[in-house]
């Protein structure tokens, strides 16, 4: 997913999500909604008979172009990481600060090339490459790439795609958990997801609060909590499952709230005069 060959922007017929993906690809799966979708291919280049002719095969890239700065310039609706205060920014604000409790929030990208143990509270993307390995007793990001290894405690606000293998000792907290082709990967903790796609072996104890997808290339061993599940043909499951409408996440342990100040009760009376 992530190497050299040259990249062409696809958007999702979903939700209409836009990614970059290498030239050629035949289909993918969407990073906003986990949907699998086929990509169209691009038309033959023409050679072009005038400028005129240039100018007007060259209007829809300009447009799809200016949609998508229209798109990334919409206000972002961030939640802070202590209080849990959701407020509104503009998109260029690399930092904000919450207007209920006082917390500075970061909303710039990361990036992990070597061995880490800073803890990350971010609402941008945290991306792991192949060589990193975040050791964190904290991680708060919007959205997190990890080809290389993590630990601690992630909570990821948006999609976590994770490709490896061996064993991973995150307590993982998602809205979408995308495990792509590789592994075999063994947790050590549950993973509390509202929709898990899984497209390698994976042994985990799983709580979806949504659907849980097991790709033909995936396969799960553990205990299961969720309100959907689909295996596709070429997927295997094994190990115990309850599938509930009334299945959630448990609500995660934030900061204890500080006492009301309240003002002290005068005793004595005051006279003038």
């Amino acid at each position: 997913m992530f190497g050299s060959a040259k990249k062409v922007p696809t958007s999702c017929p979903h939700c209409g999500f836009v990614q970059m993906e290498p030239r050629g690809l035949i289909s993918t799966y969407c990073r906003g909604c986990g949907d699998h979708y086929s990509v169209a291919a691009p038309a033959p280049a023409v050679p072009p008979a005038s400028t005129a002719i240039r100018s007007r095969r060259a209007q829809p890239d300009l447009t799809e172009r200016l949609r998508e700065k229209l798109r990334l310039s919409r206000p972002r609706s961030i939640r802070c990481h202590e209080c849990g205060h959701t407020h509104t920014v503009p998109p260029p604000t690399p930092f904000t600060q919450c207007p209920a409790c006082g917390t500075g929030i970061e909303l710039r990208d990361i990036t992990i090339t070597t061995h880490s143990t800073r803890i990350v509270q971010t609402r941008g993307t945290v991306h792991i490459e192949k060589d990193g390995f975040l050791n964190a007793t904290r991680v708060d990001c919007g959205h997190a790439v990890v080809e290389g290894r993590i630990a601690g405690r992630v909570t990821c606000e948006g999609t976590l795609r994770l490709r490896g293998e061996g064993l991973c000792r995150a307590l993982i907290r998602t809205r979408r958990l995308f495990i792509d082709r590789g592994g075999p990967l063994r947790f050590t903790s549950t993973i509390y997801a509202e929709e898990i796609i899984l497209r390698c072996p994976v042994e985990a104890d799983i709580v979806c609060a949504g659907r849980l997808h097991i790709g033909r290339h995936g396969a799960l061993e553990g205990q299961v909590f969720a309100r959907g599940m689909t295996v596709d043909k070429g997927g295997a499951y094994s190990g115990d499952v309850e599938i509930s409408p009334g299945v959630e996440l448990p609500r995660p342990a934030g900061r204890p709230e500080p006492a009301p100040r309240v003002a002290p009760a005068w005793s004595a009376r005051l006279a003038f005069g």
